[in-house]
């Protein structure tokens, strides 16, 4: 099935209340795009809640096949360590020729207007929205290489010209990978994701994704937790259930029967299954790229 390109812009800024500017929140995996022809999006596949346009006429992406350390997780009452976090948000923002952004203080989370740059013209290939309306997407700055509307069909000499891709070979992203994404395009972000492991860049030196990160409250994840993002986020949401220590934590994720491919063993099993705690540490017992989640649409 074939990608839909769209052209459009990606944006720092937009509108709030009254006309005046509002920054946006960008991070490592995900910026505001305003597409050219937003008519587009009509194309994508819908699996639950329809696309939004804000006031500027963009909407928020989901990066496809990555998955960056959460800046702001829960509404931002939770994230992971910065400044990790917002070195790869900082990465992304300079791939698309707009830093230096300034963020509004304490939190520096979102934009503080005024901007010097800003609607970074690029392109998207996408197939479908995520369960909140988000289209899944690859991105890339700079000129599209096909009109807008056209299908495409993504392969790794084009996968490796996205931001997607680039995130990941240096090191400020996870690969993430669905069912929904053929396995070349795994194996390239795969391969992106080992050459920067090997080089010890961006997160990879302090990465305990399969060492186990020790947890007992939501401050031991924003200053040590730095895992494979949907484990922090299985973690957080743990947490914040007031469930008791991390002993549990797996009979907790159980009951979602969140289906994954175990690529070691080409075997269907639950994510419960690949996670281990000891004591109060909580690991994974296969990395990130070894495994295929499966849609819960």
């Amino acid at each position: 099935m074939p990608f839909v390109m769209m052209h459009g812009t990606f944006h720092l800024v937009g509108l709030g209340s009254g006309g005046n500017p509002q920054g946006f929140q960008p991070d490592g995996d995900s910026i505001q795009f305003r597409p050219t022809t937003p008519a587009l999006l009509d194309r994508l596949t819908q699996l639950d809640k329809p696309y939004f346009l804000g006031p500027i006429g963009s909407l928020q992406l989901r990066f496809e096949g990555i998955d960056a350390l959460e800046l702001h997780y829960q509404g931002a009452a939770t994230h992971q360590p910065r400044p990790l976090t917002d070195a790869s948000r900082e990465f992304l923002t300079g791939q698309l020729g707009l830093n230096p952004v300034p963020y509004r203080p304490p939190e520096n989370l979102a934009v503080q207007p005024p901007v010097d740059r800003d609607a970074a013209p690029g392109f998207i290939l996408s197939r479908s929205l995520e369960v909140y309306g988000r289209p899944v997407a690859f991105a890339f700055a700079g000129e599209p290489p096909d009109e807008d509307g056209a299908d495409v069909f993504v392969e790794p000499p084009l996968l490796r010209q996205s931001l997607n891709h680039a995130l990941v070979e240096a090191g400020h992203a996870y690969p993430l990978f669905y069912e929904t994404l053929f396995h070349d395009l795994r194996d390239e972000l795969a391969a992106a994701a080992s050459d920067a492991r090997a080089a010890g860049r961006g997160l990879w030196p302090e990465d305990v994704t399969q060492d186990g990160v020790a947890v007992a409250v939501a401050k031991d994840l924003e200053e040590d937790g730095v895992v494979f993002p949907k484990l922090f986020r299985r973690l957080s949401e743990y947490l914040a259930a007031g469930l008791g220590g991390v002993d549990v934590f797996t009979d907790w994720l159980a009951t979602d029967q969140e289906q994954v491919i175990d690529l070691d063993v080409m075997n269907t099993t639950h994510f419960d299954n690949l996670i281990e705690v000891v004591g109060n540490t909580v690991r994974m017992t296969r990395p990130p790229d070894r495994l295929v989640f499966i849609s819960a649409k």
